[in-house]
């Protein structure tokens, strides 16, 4: 049987999961069916799955929280290769890594959001 705080999480990932689906329809799928295959500027659904998957796995490392700053660590050089590897294979530019980025942002701070808004005070 599952408990209260594990069940949140399913729920937590579950809306973030949706979240990025919808940004990537909006940002991702869309723009490419307006402009075509070939064009730079799209979402990148690599950055954002690639988010989705860290902070899945995320969920076992926040249990340790000597593994917490390591694992930033980790998260970014992953994040950092993919953005470089797809732009040298001239995939993305920027724009495109940026909308990636930002759709998984917001993806993962809304499910959270009552949470985070009693740690953030102007």
């Amino acid at each position: 049987m599952l408990r209260k705080h594990e069940k949140t999480q399913i729920r937590e990932l579950i809306f973030t999961a949706l979240i990025m689906a919808i940004g990537l329809l909006m940002l991702k799928f869309i723009p490419t069916q307006v402009y075509g295959e070939d064009i730079l500027f799209d979402a990148s659904m690599h950055i954002t799955i690639a988010c989705f998957i860290l902070y899945f796995i995320y969920f076992f490392i926040d249990q340790n929280i000597s593994w917490r700053i390591p694992y930033f660590i980790f998260a970014l050089v992953v994040l950092t290769i993919i953005s470089v590897q797809r732009i040298i294979v001239n995939a993305h530019n920027d724009i495109g890594l940026l909308l990636g980025l930002i759709i998984s942002v917001i993806a993962i701070i809304l499910p959270r959001w009552k949470e985070l808004k009693k740690k953030i005070k102007f």
